[in-house]
């Protein structure tokens, strides 16, 4: 028998003990009477997105689950994602950045970092934007910047002879205190790369120039909020198109989502892309509205995922009570769906540390109801629970394969081209 299924992916919902939590996880503290009743249901296990102990990006974990072969999935670049997840218009030969409004201060040798999201802004960001389209950088490079979600923006450059192969200059959360980097190439004999790293530098400067002294941060200032007064940028790369195992299997897939990164994974796979204002990135995000839309597009799809920031925004701002809320509302949510004729899946693309805000190696619980499959001993969801379950440890691909398997979409596995396995 064929059935339609609904994984849902909870965004660094894996966590470790916390003390303002009793010792237990916000997944292991939260009251989650539906995750529950599918896990005794169904069958649970541990996943480990790649590899046990590697911690890895979103956009790299998500890719997997979306059914990317891990070799594609780690040279996936973030620009491009964030670039087709608000349509931006490009042209053979732009390199795409995702990058950051943050906040900084100006010294004699460079910006040190004050926060590196400009305190989550959300206002103001389409003006900022607009103010830093079309910047000349010389050597016939021009810069434009893109609003994406909330603080994060994609920057695309556009000139003759780029190259995607430049280091940061935002240095990431762990390493803030060396402020914003100077982007090198890769390589240093590499022309096309040095010509591209100078006109990052640059850009940070220009950006700072128009940032600083921008009506919306003078009044940002009045208010007392950190003002967004330059943009650091991570990720380069170019637009490849991307095939996958859901491709290959000819499966009509949706994807809901408020959050760009993911939207943009979506379209570069060719799945439906779903969202509204109401889905956010933000633990306040529409949850029953996200559920309610994947559920109503599987009229018309094969497969439904649904994908939830909150848990991973509420760990990154260092709160594992609105976590371990965050995980109730969800749980909430799925008592409105009808399962008896679904494969349910609950998963996530990485663990994120609500004690230290950081991704870590740590698996992740996963989940896997089937109608008319097994169950196992597991009579909870949850980091613990989860270890004794019949889908043992499993990677994101085979996390997939196995919900795939269970829908009856596997039935042509001997006739498939591989390659994904690789």
């Amino acid at each position: 028998m064929h059935f339609k299924g609904l994984i849902f992916v909870l965004d660094g919902l894996g966590d470790r003990p916390s003390p303002v939590l009793d010792g237990q996880t916000p997944l292991e503290a939260a009251h989650t009477p539906n995750l529950d009743r599918l896990a005794a249901h169904g069958q649970t296990g541990l996943m480990d997105p790649l590899v046990p102990g590697l911690p890895v990006d979103t956009h790299t974990g998500v890719a997997m689950i979306f059914g990317l072969s891990p070799k594609d999935a780690v040279v996936l670049s973030r620009g491009p994602i964030e670039a087709a997840g608000i349509d931006l218009e490009l042209q053979h030969g732009d390199i795409l950045l995702r990058s950051n409004l943050a906040t900084v201060e100006r010294h004699n040798n460079g910006f040190s970092i004050i926060d590196r999201r400009a305190g989550r802004i959300q206002e103001g960001v389409e003006v900022l934007c607009q103010s830093l389209r079309e910047v000349s950088l010389g050597g016939n490079v021009v810069a434009s910047l893109h609003p994406a979600t909330q603080h994060r923006t994609v920057l695309r450059l556009r000139g003759f002879g780029l190259s995607e192969a430049i280091t940061d200059t935002d240095p990431g959360s762990k390493s803030i205190d060396r402020g914003v980097l100077q982007s090198h190439a890769r390589i240093s004999n590499d022309t096309a790369a040095q010509l591209t790293a100078q006109a990052i530098n640059q850009f940070v400067i220009e950006s700072h120039n128009i940032l600083d002294k921008h009506p919306v941060n003078r009044d940002r200032r009045k208010r007392g909020l950190p003002p967004a007064n330059a943009v650091i940028s991570r990720g380069a790369g170019s637009y490849r198109p991307a095939k996958n195992l859901l491709n290959q299997l000819e499966l009509k897939v949706s994807t809901v989502a408020g959050e760009s990164t993911i939207l943009g994974l979506a379209k570069l796979f060719g799945f439906s892309a779903i969202s509204s204002d109401r889905f956010t990135s933000l633990p306040d995000t529409d949850i029953e509205g996200k559920v309610q839309a994947a559920n109503e597009s599987l009229s018309n799809h094969d497969l439904a995922f649904v994908h939830l920031k909150g848990t991973d925004t509420a760990a990154h701002d260092l709160n594992p009570e609105l976590k371990r809320d965050f995980i109730e509302r969800f749980d909430r949510s799925l008592g409105t769906i009808d399962t008896d004729n679904l494969v349910v899946g609950v998963c996530a693309d990485h663990s994120t540390d609500s004690i230290r805000g950081d991704h870590n190696g740590d698996a992740v619980p996963v989940l896997l109801y089937n109608p008319e499959g097994r169950r196992d001993t597991a009579q909870a969801y949850s980091e613990t629970a989860c270890t004794v379950g019949a889908l043992t440890r499993v990677t994101a691909q085979g996390f997939l394969m196995n919900a795939l398997d269970a829908m009856g979409s596997m039935s042509n596995y001997s006739s498939m081209d591989l390659d994904f396995l690789d």
